[in-house]
């Protein structure tokens, strides 16, 4: 189906369920739909599709295939509402098959027995408020595996911040010349267009759902946000983003025998949307605030920056706009903590639950202002 972003928005409740495949049934999919008999299987982390780590035989019966992968496959079996947007899959299929071309280190699509890098399936879906939902198919597909440890899970320092923000200016850099009428437009939660309806969420928690001193951040942000938008978006740079280059999104591996960590893999397409660099920018700088880190956050940020411009020069007004669009993915994340108490099930919702940084970070941000923060990208960035 084709949804507008007020659409998209407006039934996504209605239409979103998370798929609720058990091993076996993941082992059944693999073998009915790719010919692969699985001899290694693990689940993996996911916030509402449901992914699998797997390793299969040599011997298969998938004519599409010609060297079955030492590293494995993830199979990844979509939630409700993102495997049923037109084009979805051909979309993200093709921008991977692109950023590989401009070799960054990405999962690459893998054809069925039928020749096709995706299919739709009825299957068990957990409990959901959304009746659309219940009738509604899953996506699957099947992904090349890349080795490597997310980096929410490394110790960080300040080349680590350096590679997230050079990976990302690369991944823009790699896209900018992409052409693909059907990811232009496709919906996402995380797109800026849509930042506004955070607000009917806000309005929609229980009584004591986000701390005293919470509310009054979120809101602060949310009146600033529409000003601040109009003001910059006609003169912010375009084009198609990850959407969300957070730290679990992205995979680091040792190079050298000191151990050192090399920031280089980028998973989950599946928010890749049109819109300002920026704001692609500004979404990784919240995550590289709330990692936990040796660094003061603000040196952080600095250093991230730092390394975007290594590859992509920031015009002024991006860089003022960075400070709003920090500032939202935070708002965001707050807002995420509070659906661990709908979900304590979820270990990927447990895991970015912890309410109390994010509100400490609303404080930090609200407390520096632009100028302060263009010296520090300023002085990191002649750093290097």
């Amino acid at each position: 189906m084709e949804l507008n972003d007020d659409e998209f928005m407006s039934q996504a409740r209605h239409m979103m369920a998370k798929p609720d495949v058990s091993v076996d049934l993941a082992i059944e999919l693999v073998k009915r739909l790719y010919g692969l008999q699985v001899t290694e299987i693990k689940s993996l982390n996911s916030f509402n599709d449901k992914n699998f780590h797997i390793k299969v035989s040599k011997d298969h019966q998938n004519p599409n295939i010609d060297d079955v992968s030492d590293d494995g496959y993830t199979l990844k079996v979509m939630n409700t509402l993102k495997s049923n947007l037109k084009g979805h899959f051909d979309a993200i299929h093709e921008a991977m098959l692109r950023l590989h071309e401009k070799g960054l280190r990405v999962p690459q699509p893998i054809k069925n027995l039928e020749g096709e890098t995706w299919k739709l399936e009825t299957l068990p879906l957990q409990e959901t408020e959304g009746k659309v939902a219940k009738t509604l198919k899953c996506g699957i597909h099947l992904l090349t595996y890349i080795p490597g440890a997310p980096l929410s899970t490394v110790e960080t320092n300040e080349n680590i911040f350096f590679q997230w923000g050079e990976l990302l200016a690369k991944f823009h850099t790699s896209v900018e010349d992409f052409n693909c009428p059907a990811l232009m437009k496709q919906p996402t939660f995380l797109d800026a267009k849509n930042f506004r309806f955070v607000i009917e969420f806000l309005d929609s928690l229980p009584e004591g759902a986000l701390a005293p001193d919470a509310k009054p951040l979120i809101e602060n942000v949310l009146n600033r946000f529409p000003s601040e938008y109009e003001k910059h978006i006609s003169d912010l740079p375009k084009g198609f983003l990850h959407g969300d280059f957070n730290d679990q999104n992205i995979l680091v591996r040792t190079t050298d025998e000191t151990g050192s960590y090399c920031a280089d893999g980028i998973l989950d397409f599946d928010d890749m949307h049109h819109g300002p660099y920026a704001w692609d920018l500004g979404m990784l700088l919240g995550h590289a605030l709330l990692v936990k880190k040796t660094l003061d956050p603000l040196e952080a940020v600095g250093h991230a920056v730092a390394g975007y411009q290594s590859v992509r020069r920031l015009s002024e007004k991006e860089l003022l706009f960075l400070k709003m669009a920090m500032e939202c993915r935070v708002c965001m994340m707050c807002l995420v903590s509070t659906i661990v108490n709908r979900d304590p099930s979820n270990s990927y919702i447990v895991m970015l639950a912890p309410l109390q940084p994010k509100i400490d970070t609303l404080k930090l941000l609200s407390n520096v202002d632009n100028d302060s923060l263009l010296t520090i990208y300023d002085h990191y960035t002649n750093l290097f």
